[in-house]
């Protein structure tokens, strides 16, 4: 199970290489290769009461989501985003039945890490082809076409890309700033950091900086030496007031376009993430009680624009984005309730676990940055976001041995 497992960790990304459309939804290779492991998780937490975190609270969030179910206008996405939603539950469920010794968990990690420098290094390939004359495989987006690639590795489009690739990178960050062995993991970290960079996700850029930001309050706070990286910081805003020096600055405008913020348009939408996000809030306050489901979120969005649903194309068009508040459309007052305190558990958890739980610390603020991340773009039923809180579930489960028996390693990573 565990090797399947890593396997697994390779494809969770994967939406365009290893799948089948089937009715509208894409059916992929991770999840029936995932189906054995969700099967044994099931049976060892019903034999030997194995339970992830906050459990109780997920499973009380999808009940009120599949009870809602039937209120939309586009029944069949309702119905498949609920089996979605089943599959991600049984998925945290099996993970953190599976890795159930920390010897698991190391192994497992490693293999998470290696899958990320996969990614990074199928993304660069995408770059690299077209500037030497070669056709890229699975490139949806260019800055130039056919000559300057957006690198969106097996994503739908780069901005899912940057999501994926931001988690593995902070967790990374964060186990080679304690010093946690994994053999080449700076190396892996290296390429990961060049592969979402140029990705150019300005969101991911922006979660980057936040990211080292909250690294350098960590320094402030220890009271280490600050020299470092605000020389290093000084030295690119130089670089880049040199490099811009005399350059008309509305040649860069396409830095800008498609994020939704500035302009009317979207890279994944046909109205600005802000208005989405207004109309999103509004379906809630139209019910605040009964929610619409997570796949009736984008028909009745639709429906506000006066278009009508009626395939999974159009609802793409008409999605909120925001992953916060689809939630709380889709669930309504009550429900979205319980997924706060489901979420709030994983989160609190991060502050609570001793400083030797490495593990559990690389993983915990990596979801607080997807989690951060999402609140831009794409849904929460995305594979890669319940794989990872199945393994911070795991984590947690064996906080007792593993934060006093597998420790940081005092060598460099």
């Amino acid at each position: 199970m565990i090797f399947l497992l890593c396997l697994c960790s390779f494809f969770v990304s994967d939406d365009l290489f290893s799948v089948v459309k089937i009715g509208g939804f894409t059916l992929r290779l991770f999840q029936v290769a995932m189906l054995p492991i969700l099967a044994a998780g099931l049976w060892k937490s019903v034999s030997r009461s194995v339970w992830p975190t906050g459990f109780g609270y997920l499973l009380l969030w999808t009940l009120f989501i599949l009870g809602f179910v039937p209120n939309t206008v586009f029944l069949s996405r309702s119905i498949g985003y609920g089996l979605f939603l089943i599959f991600n539950v049984l998925m945290v469920l099996g993970i953190t039945a599976v890795v159930d010794t920390e010897a698991k968990l190391h192994t497992v990690l490693r293999f998470y890490v290696y899958s990320f420098g996969f990614s990074a290094a199928f993304g660069l390939l995408q770059f690299a082809l077209p500037l030497a004359g070669f056709q890229p495989p699975l490139v949806i987006e260019w800055w130039f076409p056919g000559t300057l690639a957006r690198i969106n590795g097996f994503t739908y489009e780069p901005s899912y890309y940057a999501t994926y690739m931001l988690t593995g990178w902070v967790m990374m960050d964060y186990l080679r700033l304690k010093k946690y062995s994994i053999p080449y993991l700076r190396t892996v970290f290296w390429l990961v950091t060049i592969a979402l960079f140029m990705s150019s996700s300005r969101m991911g850029w922006v979660l980057m900086a936040a990211w080292l930001g909250l690294k350098l309050y960590w320094r402030v706070r220890e009271g280490k030496s600050l020299w470092l990286p605000v020389t290093a910081a000084c030295g690119v805003v130089l670089l880049a007031a040199v490099a811009l020096r005399g350059v008309d600055l509305s040649t860069l405008d396409f830095l800008t376009n498609g994020l939704g913020i500035l302009d009317d348009y979207g890279s994944h939408s046909t109205k600005g993430r802000w208005d989405l996000a207004l109309q999103t809030l509004h379906i809630y306050t139209s019910s605040p009680v009964i929610g619409v489901s997570l796949g009736g979120v984008a028909p009745a969005i639709g429906g506000q624009n006066h278009v009508t649903i009626d395939d999974n194309e159009d609802a793409k068009a008409n999605e909120g984005l925001c992953t916060t508040l689809e939630i709380l459309a889709a669930s309504g007052t009550f429900g979205f309730l319980f997924y706060l305190a489901y979420m709030s558990g994983l989160f609190y958890t991060i502050v609570q676990v001793p400083d030797d739980a490495v593990l559990n610390k690389a993983l915990g603020w990596a979801l607080v940055f997807l989690i951060l991340i999402l609140q831009f773009n794409q849904n929460i039923l995305r594979p890669y976001v319940w794989f990872h809180i199945g393994l911070l579930s795991a984590a947690y489960r064996l906080l007792p041995r593993v934060s006093h028996a597998v420790r940081p390693v005092q060598v460099h990573a």
